[in-house]
């Protein structure tokens, strides 16, 4: 590796380079340490590391914040990671075409305070907001409660430039909304967890600032209850940005970290509002009419800090394992209760977050006992699948990853992924084992 080393060198300079022959634990992944990490400056200092790492063999490791760098199966190798610490300006902003054209590595809160000036934001609220990056967000395909009204990363993507593993940079989508000449590269990438290549920039189009944000809480004995209003919501003029149910295991954590004072055993429906005031305020006076009692309005600090607290739940449940489940929206409140009641049979308490408008249900639980995670895992596997879902395990200890694949039953077009990653990634250099 030593000639590896001298090569890096002439690329990126010493000082942008760290060695190590024993490798850097505050790297590692599941268990794997790299022995070296780069820290290039431009496309061109990326494509010819890339270049290098794919002629002579090494696992490249595309590394920003690292928020999303456990989701995955255990890596085959990881030689190098690929740091993305340096592309961190924000190229243009074309206010007037409410476009954003960005650098990988900017943080997705320092994009959001420079658009806020503007008067305008990107409306992607994903898992640690706070400190995940843009290349993270869409490597990861990584989206949050404001899905329901905005879409998904995939929506807001509209241009990109790349490095692929062979060294060659490309260009897709470009910087206008209404961009449809030839194949969609962009959406190849979204989701892709750095197997087919590195984004050094992305593209978004943005959305003008509300004149009045509000969040309605509203608390339930029973799961079901909260399920029906979300059903009536769903079916009126109502046009909510976010609709979360938060099971009473779940609100018992949030209760702690925010001074918010919540009903025992009770769950809530919190249900984002947006939009001009006139408006907001007739949401808000229909939903009251609806869920009838137990209604509680949150605004200004204490609204961001809900919204946040739930971006970094993961973090304040102290779980040591992560689900998404991804589901018909009228099979939600089937699986919620699914889970709830799997996790009690087996002696544990979990947290359970739906994006219940968008079909998905994150879990948080945690325990010594592997057995009994594999178990849950099996159990919630083969219910998701008899459901028309998805179930995906985001984090887990190693020795559970071992035993199970972390993305459940492999969708039908997993040879077409696999011949994909072949035809950009020949040698599988690029996150080997991670994804296929």
């Amino acid at each position: 590796m030593n000639d590896l080393v001298r090569k890096m060198e002439g690329i990126v300079g010493s000082e942008n380079l760290l060695y190590s022959q024993e490798g850097f634990l505050d790297f590692a992944v599941d268990g794997k340490a790299p022995k070296l990490i780069v820290h290039p400056s431009s496309p061109d200092e990326i494509s010819g590391i890339l270049h290098i790492a794919n002629e002579e063999g090494y696992s490249i490791c595309p590394w920003s914040r690292g928020t999303k760098i456990g989701i995955g199966n255990i890596p085959k190798s990881m030689d190098i990671v690929l740091s993305m610490s340096r592309f961190t300006h924000i190229i243009e902003h074309d206010r007037a075409n409410l476009t954003v054209t960005v650098e990988s590595g900017v943080t997705l809160s320092d994009l959001q305070k420079a658009l806020k000036d503007k008067g305008q934001f990107l409306p992607i609220d994903p898992m640690f907001s706070s400190m995940c990056s843009v290349g993270g967000i869409i490597s990861s395909n990584s989206n949050g409660p404001r899905r329901l009204r905005y879409g998904s990363v995939r929506d807001l993507l509209i241009g990109m430039k790349a490095v692929l593993p062979t060294g060659e940079k490309i260009k897709a989508g470009g910087k206008v909304v209404k961009n449809v000449a030839g194949y969609d590269m962009c959406k190849l990438f979204v989701g892709s967890f750095g197997t087919l290549g590195v984004i050094t920039e992305a593209t978004f189009k943005l959305h003008p600032l509300p004149e009045l944000e509000k969040t309605v809480l509203v608390s339930f004995d029973r799961s079901a209850q909260a399920f029906e209003l979300v059903s009536s919501i769903l079916g009126s003029m109502i046009f909510p940005s976010s609709m979360d149910v938060l099971n009473p295991s779940a609100l018992e954590v949030l209760s702690s970290n925010l001074g918010i004072v919540f009903r025992e055993n009770s769950l809530c429906l919190a249900v984002r509002l947006e939009g001009f005031r006139e408006s907001v305020e007739r949401e808000i006076g229909e939903i009251q009419s609806m869920g009838r009692c137990n209604v509680g309005i949150l605004e200004g600090i204490k609204q961001n800090e809900f919204w946040m607290a739930l971006s970094d739940f993961s973090n304040l449940s102290k779980s040591n394992l992560r689900f998404k489940a991804s589901i018909p929206i009228s099979a939600a409140f089937d699986a919620f209760k699914s889970f709830d009641e799997s996790s009690a049979n087996l002696g544990f308490k979990i947290n359970l977050v739906s994006h219940v408008g968008s079909g998905i249900i994150y879990g948080f639980l945690r325990t010594e006992d592997m057995d009994k995670l594999i178990k849950f895992i099996d159990q919630s596997n083969s219910y998701m699948a008899k459901s028309e879902g998805h179930f995906v395990v985001e984090s887990a200890p190693v020795g559970v990853k071992e035993k199970i694949n972390v993305w459940g039953y492999l969708p039908g077009g997993v040879n077409i992924m696999r011949t994909l990653k072949e035809k950009f990634d020949p040698k599988g250099i690029m996150n080997p084992g991670r994804l296929l």
